[in-house]
């Protein structure tokens, strides 16, 4: 790449997303079902990908001037999971207080949700990144990048039979996913989503001098929005299970990232703080979501009209609580400075 990449680009999506993944989990936020659909199911759900290629990338870029990065990196994870996961124990042990599930359950049910579906449901995506990578590592190991996009490339597809269920009714297909579901929940997950996405973080980095992604990358950016568009209208009126599976976000999560890295829009603006803040409130919004969902302020408003005020309530109060958590950071990298 000749120049430099435009990380600051990389730092207002990532913002970006953070904010539609809050919406996200601000349930309905518009009576329309059309707009709801465009807002939930295609906008927020760029997102993870999103954050999975942007995560390969620059761990694939650090790998390249340090070979120990990886093993510190995967370090610093597991201990932030960890510690979030800490975090929303409390949010954990009332969600398993709803289920009714006997108490000798509970610690069998964190352990799941440690491992698997995580503590809180915004959790999840740690374990399955965590999973992707570790698989496609090995699997890179024995198979060449061809193999490897191609094996992942099918399981993506496997999995996206929760997202086109309803094409796929009375078929071998859906009768084997429904018995998959009953015991592992969904496909969202790191053997069937997350896997597809690394690679794609792979391959732009390794191939990011070729001309697929030096040529033309805007209108590879259009081209594939409209594709992400058509698979909208297709799916909206004959809507599965969930939607997380949407195929045009392969292509355009790829152009998307590949866009930000190279485009001159706000290269000499500095969003650092957006990235900050983009991790924080990923972490930190579902305290706010869940503190103002309880019945007695729920059952006042309609549905849409809720969800707005939960939706402003949640990305004020963690606005704020991110800062004060950056700030108490900075505080401290201050005081260690200074003693050295």
């Amino acid at each position: 790449m000749k120049n430099k990449m435009n990380l600051q680009m990389v730092s207002l999506l990532q913002f970006t997303f953070a904010v539609l993944v809050i919406m996200l989990h601000s349930s309905r936020l518009f009576q329309d079902d059309a707009l709801h659909f465009i807002q939930k199911s295609l906008f927020s759900r760029m997102a993870v990908p999103f954050f999975i290629v942007c995560s390969t990338f620059l761990v694939r870029e650090k790998t390249e001037k340090d070979t120990l990065y990886p093993k510190n990196y995967v370090k610093n994870y597991i201990k932030t999971y960890l510690v979030w996961s800490m975090v929303f124990i409390p949010y954990g042990l009332y969600y398993f207080s709803t289920l009714s599930l006997p108490p000798v359950l509970i610690p069998f049910g964190l352990f799941i949700a440690l491992f698997y579906t995580g503590i809180c449901y915004h959790l999840w995506y740690m374990p399955a990144f965590l999973t992707g990578f570790y698989l496609v590592h090995t699997v890179r190991k024995k198979l060449s990048f061809k193999w490897t996009l191609v094996i992942f490339g099918i399981l993506f597809s496997l999995g996206s039979i929760e997202t086109y269920s309803e094409f796929l009714k009375d078929t071998i297909a859906l009768s084997n996913y429904d018995v998959y579901a009953a015991i592992f929940f969904t496909s969202r997950n790191g053997v069937f989503f997350t896997p597809i996405f690394i690679c794609l973080g792979c391959l732009l980095y390794e191939y990011k001098s070729h001309p697929i992604f030096t040529q033309k990358y805007f209108l590879k950016l259009l081209i594939s929005f409209c594709f992400l568009c058509i698979e909208g209208f297709i799916l909206f009126p004959n809507q599965g299970i969930d939607k997380n599976f949407l195929f045009s976000l392969i292509p355009f999560t790829t152009f998307l990232f590949n866009w930000a890295i190279r485009t001159e829009r706000f290269r000499s603006k500095s969003f650092y703080i957006l990235k900050q803040l983009s991790i924080f409130y990923f972490f930190i919004h579902p305290i706010f979501i869940e503190f103002i969902s309880i019945p007695s302020i729920k059952n006042r408003f309609n549905e849409a009209h809720f969800g707005w005020i939960r939706f402003f309530f949640t990305l004020i109060g963690t606005h704020f609580l991110s800062l004060v958590i950056i700030q108490i950071a900075q505080m401290r990298e201050r005081r260690v400075s200074r003693k050295i």
